[in-house]
Protein backbone atom coordinates (compact mmCIF):
# COMPACT_ATOMS: atom_id res chain seq x y z
CA UNK A 1 0.00 0.00 0.00
CA UNK A 2 1.48 3.52 -0.59
CA UNK A 3 0.62 6.75 0.92
CA UNK A 4 1.99 9.86 1.73
CA UNK A 5 4.43 10.30 4.39
CA UNK A 6 3.43 12.86 6.11
CA UNK A 7 0.20 10.28 6.81
CA UNK A 8 2.78 7.28 8.14
CA UNK A 9 4.00 10.20 10.51
CA UNK A 10 0.66 11.43 11.66
CA UNK A 11 -0.08 7.96 12.53
CA UNK A 12 2.76 7.53 14.57
CA UNK A 13 1.68 10.46 16.64
CA UNK A 14 -1.50 8.65 17.19
CA UNK A 15 -0.42 6.09 18.36
CA UNK A 16 1.75 7.58 20.88
CA UNK A 17 -0.65 9.69 22.29
CA UNK A 18 -2.95 6.74 22.62
CA UNK A 19 -0.66 4.69 24.37
CA UNK A 20 0.49 7.61 26.77
CA UNK A 21 -3.01 7.06 28.41
CA UNK A 22 -3.55 3.19 27.56
CA UNK A 23 -0.79 0.46 28.67
CA UNK A 24 0.07 -1.49 25.69
CA UNK A 25 -0.61 -4.91 27.30
CA UNK A 26 -4.40 -4.49 27.30
CA UNK A 27 -4.20 -3.33 23.88
CA UNK A 28 -4.20 -5.46 20.55
CA UNK A 29 -1.24 -3.11 18.98
CA UNK A 30 -1.88 -4.05 15.72
CA UNK A 31 -5.55 -2.82 15.45
CA UNK A 32 -4.22 0.11 17.17
CA UNK A 33 -1.66 1.05 14.38
CA UNK A 34 -4.32 0.00 11.85
CA UNK A 35 -6.76 2.07 12.46
CA UNK A 36 -4.06 5.20 13.73
CA UNK A 37 -2.81 4.34 9.72
CA UNK A 38 -6.85 4.65 8.83
CA UNK A 39 -7.73 7.78 10.50
CA UNK A 40 -4.32 9.40 9.41
CA UNK A 41 -4.77 8.90 5.87
CA UNK A 42 -8.54 11.11 6.33
CA UNK A 43 -7.12 13.26 8.27
CA UNK A 44 -4.00 13.82 5.41
CA UNK A 45 -6.66 13.58 2.74
CA UNK A 46 -5.35 10.75 1.29
CA UNK A 47 -8.39 8.45 2.46
CA UNK A 48 -7.88 4.69 2.13
CA UNK A 49 -10.99 2.75 2.27
CA UNK A 50 -11.99 0.65 5.75
CA UNK A 51 -12.60 -2.99 3.41
CA UNK A 52 -9.09 -1.96 1.66
CA UNK A 53 -7.14 -0.58 5.19
CA UNK A 54 -8.61 -4.08 7.16
CA UNK A 55 -7.58 -6.80 3.83
CA UNK A 56 -4.04 -4.58 3.96
CA UNK A 57 -3.71 -5.60 7.94
CA UNK A 58 -5.25 -9.01 7.58
CA UNK A 59 -1.92 -10.04 5.01
CA UNK A 60 0.38 -8.92 7.50
CA UNK A 61 -0.84 -9.84 10.17
CA UNK A 62 -3.88 -12.10 9.63
CA UNK A 63 -3.51 -13.80 13.30
CA UNK A 64 -4.37 -10.54 15.08
CA UNK A 65 -6.81 -8.42 12.65
CA UNK A 66 -9.90 -9.49 12.17
CA UNK A 67 -12.01 -9.45 8.61
CA UNK A 68 -14.89 -7.55 10.95
CA UNK A 69 -14.45 -3.90 10.09
CA UNK A 70 -16.50 -3.13 13.13
CA UNK A 71 -13.70 -3.62 15.22
CA UNK A 72 -11.59 -0.61 13.46
CA UNK A 73 -14.60 1.39 13.18
CA UNK A 74 -15.11 0.58 17.03
CA UNK A 75 -11.24 1.19 17.65
CA UNK A 76 -11.26 4.38 15.56
CA UNK A 77 -13.89 6.08 18.10
CA UNK A 78 -11.61 5.03 20.92
CA UNK A 79 -8.53 6.60 19.02
CA UNK A 80 -10.50 9.83 18.83
CA UNK A 81 -12.02 9.68 22.05
CA UNK A 82 -8.35 9.56 23.90
CA UNK A 83 -6.90 12.26 21.64
CA UNK A 84 -9.83 14.41 22.49
CA UNK A 85 -10.45 14.99 19.05
CA UNK A 86 -7.21 16.98 18.66
CA UNK A 87 -6.39 15.14 15.54
CA UNK A 88 -4.50 17.86 13.33
CA UNK A 89 -0.40 17.06 13.94
CA UNK A 90 2.38 19.76 12.59
CA UNK A 91 5.30 18.14 11.21
CA UNK A 92 9.01 19.42 10.70
CA UNK A 93 9.07 18.86 7.01
CA UNK A 94 7.25 21.96 5.87
CA UNK A 95 10.10 24.08 8.27
CA UNK A 96 12.86 21.44 6.49
CA UNK A 97 11.50 22.64 2.87
CA UNK A 98 11.59 26.13 3.79
CA UNK A 99 14.82 25.92 5.71
CA UNK A 100 16.72 24.41 2.46
CA UNK A 101 17.25 27.94 0.62
CA UNK A 102 18.33 29.75 3.34
CA UNK A 103 20.81 27.60 4.77
CA UNK A 104 21.91 26.90 1.25
CA UNK A 105 21.57 23.29 1.78
CA UNK A 106 22.57 19.72 -1.10
CA UNK A 107 19.63 18.02 -2.03
CA UNK A 108 21.95 15.39 -0.11
CA UNK A 109 21.85 17.27 2.79
CA UNK A 110 18.17 17.62 2.45
CA UNK A 111 17.68 13.75 2.10
CA UNK A 112 19.54 13.07 5.08
CA UNK A 113 17.54 15.38 7.29
CA UNK A 114 14.54 14.29 5.58
CA UNK A 115 15.08 10.66 6.96
CA UNK A 116 16.16 12.16 10.19
CA UNK A 117 12.77 13.51 11.00
CA UNK A 118 11.59 9.97 9.94
CA UNK A 119 13.31 7.90 12.63
CA UNK A 120 12.68 10.56 15.24
CA UNK A 121 8.80 9.16 15.11
CA UNK A 122 10.20 6.23 16.86
CA UNK A 123 10.81 8.03 19.45
CA UNK A 124 9.24 10.57 22.03
CA UNK A 125 10.29 13.36 20.34
CA UNK A 126 7.34 14.36 18.79
CA UNK A 127 5.53 14.33 21.98
CA UNK A 128 8.55 16.71 23.88
CA UNK A 129 9.77 19.47 21.21
CA UNK A 130 7.64 21.59 18.54
CA UNK A 131 8.62 20.89 14.59
CA UNK A 132 10.93 23.51 14.43
CA UNK A 133 13.17 22.59 16.94
CA UNK A 134 13.37 18.90 15.18
CA UNK A 135 13.84 20.29 11.58
CA UNK A 136 16.59 21.96 12.94
CA UNK A 137 17.97 19.31 14.83
CA UNK A 138 17.60 17.21 11.25
CA UNK A 139 19.87 19.60 9.66
CA UNK A 140 22.21 19.81 11.87
CA UNK A 141 22.52 16.35 12.21
CA UNK A 142 22.65 16.28 8.31
CA UNK A 143 25.38 18.72 7.82
CA UNK A 144 27.16 17.88 10.95
CA UNK A 145 27.36 14.11 10.23
CA UNK A 146 26.70 13.83 7.21
CA UNK A 147 29.12 11.05 4.90
CA UNK A 148 30.89 11.61 2.22
CA UNK A 149 28.57 9.40 0.04
CA UNK A 150 25.91 7.32 0.23
CA UNK A 151 22.24 6.70 0.11
CA UNK A 152 19.68 8.96 2.21
CA UNK A 153 16.86 7.69 1.43
CA UNK A 154 14.63 6.26 3.95
CA UNK A 155 16.32 5.60 7.33
CA UNK A 156 19.28 7.39 8.23
CA UNK A 157 20.12 5.07 10.88
CA UNK A 158 22.73 2.91 8.83
CA UNK A 159 24.83 6.09 7.37
CA UNK A 160 24.70 7.63 10.89
CA UNK A 161 25.02 5.23 13.99
CA UNK A 162 28.36 4.91 13.60
CA UNK A 163 29.13 8.91 13.18
CA UNK A 164 26.99 9.54 15.59
CA UNK A 165 28.54 7.40 18.21
CA UNK A 166 31.99 7.42 17.33
CA UNK A 167 33.36 11.45 17.94
CA UNK A 168 30.15 12.87 16.23
CA UNK A 169 28.77 14.30 19.60
CA UNK A 170 32.03 16.46 19.82
CA UNK A 171 30.89 18.76 17.06
CA UNK A 172 28.09 19.34 18.54
CA UNK A 173 29.78 21.60 21.08
CA UNK A 174 30.41 24.05 18.44
CA UNK A 175 26.78 24.69 18.63
CA UNK A 176 27.59 26.63 22.01
CA UNK A 177 30.36 28.83 20.91
CA UNK A 178 28.81 31.60 19.61
CA UNK A 179 32.26 33.46 19.28
CA UNK A 180 32.80 31.53 15.99
CA UNK A 181 35.81 30.06 16.84
CA UNK A 182 36.23 26.43 15.18
CA UNK A 183 33.63 25.33 13.24
CA UNK A 184 33.77 24.37 9.31
CA UNK A 185 32.53 27.77 7.17
CA UNK A 186 28.67 25.67 6.42
CA UNK A 187 29.13 24.84 10.21
CA UNK A 188 29.39 28.57 10.96
CA UNK A 189 26.66 29.77 8.90
CA UNK A 190 24.61 27.45 10.61
CA UNK A 191 26.00 28.55 14.13
CA UNK A 192 25.56 32.26 13.15
CA UNK A 193 21.76 31.53 12.01
CA UNK A 194 20.89 29.60 14.90
CA UNK A 195 21.94 32.86 17.06
CA UNK A 196 19.82 35.05 15.20
CA UNK A 197 16.72 32.71 15.50
CA UNK A 198 16.58 32.07 18.82
CA UNK A 199 15.89 28.46 18.21
CA UNK A 200 16.38 26.20 21.58
CA UNK A 201 19.95 25.11 21.33
CA UNK A 202 19.72 23.07 24.50
CA UNK A 203 16.75 21.47 22.88
CA UNK A 204 17.98 20.90 19.94
CA UNK A 205 21.04 19.02 21.41
CA UNK A 206 18.99 16.88 23.46
CA UNK A 207 16.89 15.68 20.77
CA UNK A 208 20.48 14.67 18.82
CA UNK A 209 21.28 12.76 22.05
CA UNK A 210 17.97 11.49 21.51
CA UNK A 211 18.50 9.90 18.23
CA UNK A 212 21.97 8.87 19.26
CA UNK A 213 20.59 6.46 21.78
CA UNK A 214 17.69 5.37 19.22
CA UNK A 215 20.40 4.21 16.56
CA UNK A 216 22.13 2.59 19.58
CA UNK A 217 18.87 0.63 20.33
CA UNK A 218 18.56 -0.02 16.59
CA UNK A 219 21.28 -1.87 16.40
CA UNK A 220 20.53 -4.46 18.45
CA UNK A 221 16.79 -4.51 17.82
CA UNK A 222 15.44 -8.12 16.99
CA UNK A 223 11.90 -7.62 14.67
CA UNK A 224 11.43 -11.69 15.33
CA UNK A 225 11.80 -11.36 18.82
CA UNK A 226 9.65 -8.18 19.36
CA UNK A 227 6.74 -9.68 16.88
CA UNK A 228 6.85 -12.87 19.54
CA UNK A 229 6.23 -10.91 22.69
CA UNK A 230 3.57 -9.19 20.88
CA UNK A 231 1.92 -12.19 19.94
CA UNK A 232 1.95 -13.82 22.94
CA UNK A 233 0.78 -10.77 24.55
CA UNK A 234 -2.05 -10.51 22.18
CA UNK A 235 -3.09 -14.47 22.07
CA UNK A 236 -2.95 -14.71 26.19
CA UNK A 237 -5.47 -12.27 26.79
CA UNK A 238 -7.78 -12.94 23.88
CA UNK A 239 -7.03 -9.28 22.28
CA UNK A 240 -6.99 -10.75 18.80
CA UNK A 241 -10.93 -11.84 18.81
Amino acid sequence: MSTRQQALATAQVYIKRFYTKNEIRHTNPYLVLTTAFYLACKMEECPQHIRFVVGEARSLWPEFITPDVSKLGECEFSLISEMNSQLIVHHPYRTLSELQPELSLTSDEVALAWSVINDHYLTDLPLLYAPHVIAVMAIIVAVVFKPSSGNFHGSAAPVLAGAMRDGGMNALAALGDRTGSGPPPKIQKLISWLAESEVDIKGVIECTQELVSLYEVWEQYSEKTCKELLGRMVKTKNLDK
